[in-house]
């Protein structure tokens, strides 16, 4: 992003946020609320070099969002979400210097379950994020993009969730490519996730699927299975995940095989986590990676945290994962070589 529309846009969140601030009691009678999330965290990793660094979002993106709702009668509610992600290290914003980019949707919910349109998170993304140990923050072996999803959020996009029944329910999305070259269809995308949750145990069974990506690529999808378990002093949490023709690129090897695993202990307020994740491509030698974490986070008082992650990630020799978080970045890796960090972070949720 150049500097003239990153002004703009540091403005924009100013006059929205001053705005909001100011008339916060009278907007929240009318359905608006502000909320935010600020992570960041200094972290000592290790690649292809030694690295000191600042970062944000290790645990959870740094944000600043907004929710409205109107209630239209008949059960019927009216609702929008508009979700800004900066960095707290450099003041930019985040997701490619998006305004709105963390999520931008509209929708209505009643009876029929909530129907929504914009930019969102996709249910493979968020099937993945509700079975990972580290909620694919730092630790994680999503963030760090051994388990892999098409897209953590889909552009153009429509999505209807169903109302539970007998703790049941299914998440239907499609997201329309809107290719500006090659068939218009290029690059669209489909989800169907069958999620159960009752008691202790959670589980889902979600599809993904994505048209060719390019008119000379192939159609590719996948299939993840991710469950958890609270037996009260533990919690166990993990998934599978089958993609074939991961990347869409034609006579391309790249059917996937990712697993992950781990376990929440919980010590009073805080959290001990311990995982680990593990891909390889199917019939392609050295592309196994494997990492595996440790996390602590401490709860200062409600709101408040501080945690600290140690994360180590073992490449094959074609492969060069490193320790990303959720928005934050890991060490240069090359190919075979073994990426570790350790992160100490401040997260302060409002």
């Amino acid at each position: 992003m150049n500097a003239s529309n990153r002004k703009v846009h540091v403005r924009l969140l100013s006059i929205v946020a001053a705005t909001t601030a100011c008339f916060a009691g009278a907007a929240h009678a009318d359905g608006i609320s502000l909320y935010g999330l600020a992570d960041i965290y200094g972290q000592y990793a290790k690649g292809t070099r030694n690295e000191v660094s600042i970062e944000s979002g290790g645990l959870a993106g740094s944000r600043l969002g907004f929710d409205a709702s109107k209630d239209l009668g008949d059960g019927l509610t009216a609702f929008t979400k508009l979700e800004a992600g900066f960095q707290y290290d450099t003041g930019q914003s985040g997701q490619g210097g998006l305004l709105f980019g963390r999520q931008a949707y509209a929708g209505v919910k009643g009876t029929f379950g909530t129907l929504t349109l914009g930019r969102q998170y996709t249910p493979q993304y968020n099937a993945i994020d509700g079975n990972d140990p580290f909620d694919t923050g730092a630790g994680s072996a999503a963030s760090s993009g051994i388990i892999s999803f098409y897209a953590t959020r889909a552009n153009n996009s429509v999505q209807w969730v169903s109302p539970t029944a007998d703790g049941f329910n299914a998440t239907v999305m499609l997201a329309a490519g809107e290719a500006a070259t090659g068939r218009q269809t290029d690059g669209s995308t489909g989800y169907l996730d069958l999620h159960y949750g009752a008691g202790p145990l959670a589980v889902d069974l979600s599809l993904s699927g994505m048209t060719k990506p390019t008119d000379n690529g192939v159609n590719s999808g996948g299939v993840l299975l991710g469950a958890t378990y609270d037996f009260g002093p533990v919690q166990l949490l993990g998934g599978v995940q089958v993609v074939n023709n991961a990347t869409g690129a034609a006579n391309t090897a790249d059917n996937r095989r990712e697993f992950f695993a781990g376990v929440h202990v919980p010590i009073g307020a805080d959290t001990l986590a311990i995982g680990a994740g593990t891909s390889k491509i199917e019939n392609v030698g050295g592309t196994t990676a494997s990492q595996y974490s440790l996390e602590y986070v401490h709860q200062v008082v409600k709101g408040f945290d501080v945690y600290g992650v140690l994360t180590s990630i073992k490449n094959g020799a074609a492969t060069a994962y490193t320790d990303d978080s959720a928005t934050g970045s890991g060490p240069a890796v090359t190919d075979g070589k073994t990426a570790s960090a350790s992160s100490l972070g401040l997260r302060y949720r409002f």
